[in-house]
């Protein structure tokens, strides 16, 4: 058993483990033998999985490790819909899995792997603890400044398959380079919300906080629909300085209306950097976004309540109307509601309706149903009520049942056909083995085997023993 050094703030798991290999004379290849069976694992710089294994080995907490030394909660906050999956991958020994569940391949972000320092961060750990290390913080995608120093962070790539390399610590630059000030912005309110995560766990999802502060600052009308045009050039005016070192996480412009609509769905995948821009500019500080008040789906369950009653008064006033004899098309004018619907209404309803000419009566309503009922396909329906498909067709789905009772038919019918076919190929091939069977009567076979597997199975030939070649 191991014991790593100490956690210092803010510091990433492997930054811990790069110090306990450098101070330990333990090489890494000892210790990625003795923790996961193989000299060869390769641990990803801020999505480290095998964290049961870690934690077994060196005496800590797979969980602690998990929230406090990767930056795990935040991909878990922005990516809902796989964080289940890559927990369980970042858990267990499955550092390829969770790095596709991360989605960063799919961002098309264009940044190589690497480690991010900061130079005067660098000279304020050694001269704190004496050692430099890997701030958790600076390791966020797309985040290139210092929250703290507001300086250009150092990337350090790694070409090198295996990342646990002894004294590979960040090393104070001399050159040093200050970043606008809305990359500043950006990486205080990321290191801020990250450390928020660490401790809390998010009650609502970030994109009800998104329509609740939008609708706060009037970018949603009434009908909660985004006001694109005034919110992208609000967004576009306050990024205008940032830096176009990547253009897969900024804007494109002031019409780039598809960054903002991505950043709104439910569940959406998209980049962390795009919602830590967009997070900076509409939120005054990160508490906004865990005290939110989940008044969104109130206000959907609203628009929606109220959506139905709308149309019930229009279904109730296009009923009214067609029970004073008023025409089709007058009604149609005062309720912009088609044709069909009020003809559907009235059959649902059993008001008759004055029809120009009146081919449709009462007679031909019955004799269509009673054909229905019997199976009669509606091409001979329509043939013989002299009516159209489309007249036949809302009769049937007009009566209650008469549909399924029509599927019915149609799956009895199926069955019926397709069992004959199969015995008669039977008893004309008594010898036929089931693979015959299968090629010779390939439709008939798998719609049994999709629909009445039982009755299959009963009826094929008995499956013969392979004879060997000896």
């Amino acid at each position: 058993m191991f014991q790593l050094p100490k956690a210092l703030p803010d510091e990433l798991l492997l930054s811990r483990l790069i110090r306990f290999v450098t101070i330990s004379g333990i090489s890494s290849g000892e210790f990625l033998q003795d923790c996961f069976g193989s000299k060869k694992t390769s641990l990803h710089p801020f999505l480290t999985s095998g964290l049961y294994s870690i934690a077994k080995l060196c005496n800590e907490d797979a969980i602690s490790l998990l929230k406090e030394q990767t930056l795990a909660p935040l991909f878990f906050f922005y990516l809902p819909a796989h964080a289940p999956y890559l927990r369980s991958m970042m858990l267990t020994n499955n550092g390829a899995k969770a790095f596709r569940a991360s989605q960063l391949v799919s961002f098309g972000s264009g940044q190589s792997l690497g480690l991010k320092s900061c130079s005067l961060c660098v000279q304020n750990d050694i001269s704190e603890f004496g050692v430099s290390y890997w701030h958790r913080s600076h390791q966020i995608p797309g985040v290139n400044a210092c929250g703290r120093h507001g300086t250009t962070l150092h990337f350090l790539e790694l070409t090198q398959r295996q990342r646990l390399i002894g004294q590979l610590l960040p090393q104070f630059e001399v050159e040093i380079q200050y970043s606008p000030h809305t990359e500043i912005l950006v990486a205080k309110f990321s290191a801020q919300l990250l450390n928020l995560l660490t401790v809390k766990e998010p009650t609502l999802k970030i994109t009800d906080a998104y329509r609740y502060y939008l609708e706060e600052k009037g970018y949603l009308t009434h009908g909660c629909r985004v006001r694109r045009k005034e919110l992208m050039h609000d967004f576009s005016n306050y990024i205008s300085n940032h830096r176009n070192t990547n253009l897969a996480l900024i804007p494109r412009g002031h019409k780039d209306f598809r960054y903002l609509s991505q950043l709104l769905e439910v569940d959406g995948s998209h980049h962390p950097y795009r919602h830590l821009l967009f997070g900076t500019w509409l939120f005054i500080n990160v508490e906004q976004i865990f005290t939110c008040p989940p008044q969104s789906a109130r206000i959907e369950e609203a628009v929606s309540t109220d959506k139905k009653n709308s149309e019930q008064v229009v279904e109730e006033k296009c009923l009214d109307l067609l029970k004073t004899g008023t025409s089709l098309a007058q009604i149609s004018r005062e309720t912009g509601k088609s044709r069909c619907y009020l003809k559907r209404i009235a059959l649902l309803n059993g008001v008759s309706v004055n029809l120009k000419p009146k081919i449709l009566t009462q007679q031909i309503i019955k004799a269509i149903c009673s054909l229905a009922y019997a199976g009669f396909h509606r091409r001979e329906i329509a043939k013989r009520c002299r009516v159209g498909i489309g007249t036949v067709e809302q009769t049937i789905s007009s009566h209650p049942g008469l549909v399924e009772r029509r599927q019915e038919c149609h799956f009895q019918s199926s069955r019926r056909k397709n069992r004959l076919f199969l015995r008669r190929f039977i008893a004309e091939h008594p010898d036929s083995i089931r693979r015959d069977i299968k090629q010779r009567c390939c439709a008939a076979f798998f719609w049994l085997y999709l629909n009445d597997r039982e009755w299959l199975e009963e009826h094929l030939p008995k499956s013969r023993i392979a004879k060997g070649r000896y």
